[in-house]
C-alpha cells in the first residue's frame, strides 16, 4: 500500500528518494517562483543580531541559503531522514528533532526574533508566547491562496497581521505523470481525470498559488 501523503513514512521515502523535502513532478511556469515574496521578506530581516527559528525545516535548503546572514539558525523537523540530510546541507546550522507537541525542546526555548514556516507545520504558532523574544516576527508561506487557520491561529495567541500577500502563477504539469504526481501531493485526486478533458501539447495548465504571512505580537 503507497504511504499516506505526507505521512512521516511518507516524508521520510522523499528523503531517500528525492534526497529531500522536494516537489516530485515536472512544472513550467510562466511568472516568477510563487515564493519569491516570502524570500525576499525573509532575507531583508536577517542580520547578525536575529535569531531565527524555523518550522518544519525539511532536507534544510533554507538553513544553508539564509542562515549564514543570521546571528543563529535553528530549525527542527518531524523527519528523522530529513534532518540527517538538513545537518549535511547547512553544518552551521543548530537542528532539532521535534513534531511541534508537548514540551518545547530545551535548544528550541529561545528566545527568537524571527520564526518562519515554508509550506511547513501552522501548530508552531500555537507556540509562538514561548518562542518568540519581544518584538519577534513570524513568517509564513502556504501551498494555497487560503490557508484559514493561519490568522486564526494568530489571532488566539493574540498576534496581528502585518501583512498578507497572495500569489498565484500559471504552472504547466508537462506529461500525465506529472500531473498525477501533483495531484497526489495536493490531495486533490478528484482533479487527475481533467488530464483527458484539459491537456494540450504543452501538458495542462493550473495556478502555483502561495499564501504569505507576516505578523507581530500585539
Amino acid at each position: 500500500m503507497p504511504d499516506r501523503p505526507h505521512s512521516r513514512e511518507w516524508y521520510a521515502r522523499l528523503a531517500r528518494e528525492l534526497g529531500g523535502y522536494r516537489h516530485p513532478w515536472t512544472r513550467e511556469l510562466d511568472g516568477p517562483d510563487p515564493e519569491r515574496t516570502f524570500d525576499e521578506l525573509l532575507q531583508g530581516r536577517l542580520g547578525p543580531e536575529v535569531r531565527v527559528l524555523e518550522a518544519g525545516c525539511g532536507h534544510g535548503p533554507d538553513a544553508a541559503r539564509f542562515g549564514s546572514e543570521a546571528g543563529r539558525w535553528v530549525a527542527y523537523d518531524r523527519v528523522p531522514e530529513l534532518l540527517e540530510q538538513a545537518r549535511i546541507n547547512a553544518p552551521q546550522a543548530e537542528f532539532c528533532l521535534w513534531d511541534g507537541k508537548g514540551t518545547v525542546p530545551g535548544a528550541l526555548r529561545g528566545p527568537f526574533d524571527l520564526i518562519v514556516s515554508r509550506r511547513g507545520p501552522t501548530g508552531v504558532i500555537l507556540r509562538l508566547p514561548e518562542l518568540a523574544a519581544p518584538g519577534a516576527r513570524f513568517l509564513y508561506v502556504g501551498p494555497r491562496l487560503e490557508v484559514p487557520q493561519v490568522p486564526e491561529r494568530l489571532r488566539g495567541v493574540g498576534w496581528d497581521l502585518l501583512g498578507e500577500w497572495r500569489i498565484s502563477v500559471q504552472a504547466w504539469a508537462p506529461t500525465p505523470e506529472d500531473w498525477a504526481t501533483r495531484c497526489a501531493w495536493m490531495e486533490e485526486e478528484a482533479r487527475r481525470g481533467e488530464w483527458k478533458q484539459r491537456a494540450t501539447p504543452r501538458g495542462l495548465s493550473y495556478r502555483e498559488e502561495r499564501y504569505v504571512v507576516l505578523a507581530g505580537a500585539s
